[in-house]
């Protein structure tokens, strides 16, 4: 048999060094693209795993686990980290939404005092109201009675007719 020439086995060294090095980018962009929601070969919302990187890279998964160990340690670092920042995320909204909710209820107590004062306002007037509804009924009464007693014979305009005369 005859030995394979030095030459050519440095080619093939750096034309393997070469196609790692291109297919760790690949597995790179294609964990940003999912990350990022923007895959191209797979459908969006694709969860980020292994399998999936690989089917966006166009990579074998043997590949990517036999090679590229730092490219699935960022895969779970970001699946790792991903429920904290949502879970940070919802935390926030929650409290935005109790200091919402917090104001919202001094708003609705405000309102339910200035409601409560107009209340008593308002049957302070009613009452008054009634009031001087009495009145005007008595002093109706009265002129009523002073216009009988006038027209009445003998009565206080004629006494006064008579008194002049």
């Amino acid at each position: 048999m005859s030995a394979v020439p030095e030459a050519s086995l440095e080619a093939l060294a750096a034309h393997g060094r070469k196609s790692v090095k291109e297919t760790r980018q690949e597995l790179e962009l294609a964990v940003r693209r999912l990350a990022n929601g923007n895959p191209q070969k797979v459908p969006k919302g694709t969860k980020l795993s292994a399998a999936s990187v690989c089917k966006e890279a166009g990579v074998d998964r043997a590949t990517l686990y036999r090679f590229h160990e730092p490219v699935l340690t960022e895969i779970r670092r970001i699946n790792n980290s991903a429920p904290k920042a949502k879970l940070k995320e919802s935390r926030s909204a929650l409290a935005e939404t109790e200091s919402k909710l917090k104001e919202y209820r001094a708003l609705v107590e405000e309102a339910q005092a200035e409601v409560a004062a107009l209340a008593r306002v308002n049957y302070r007037l009613d009452a008054r109201n009634k009031e001087l509804e009495e009145l005007l009924r008595i002093r109706d009464g009265v002129i009523k009675q002073l216009q009988e007693q006038a027209n009445a014979p003998g009565g206080i305009v004629r006494n006064i007719k008579s008194d002049a005369s």
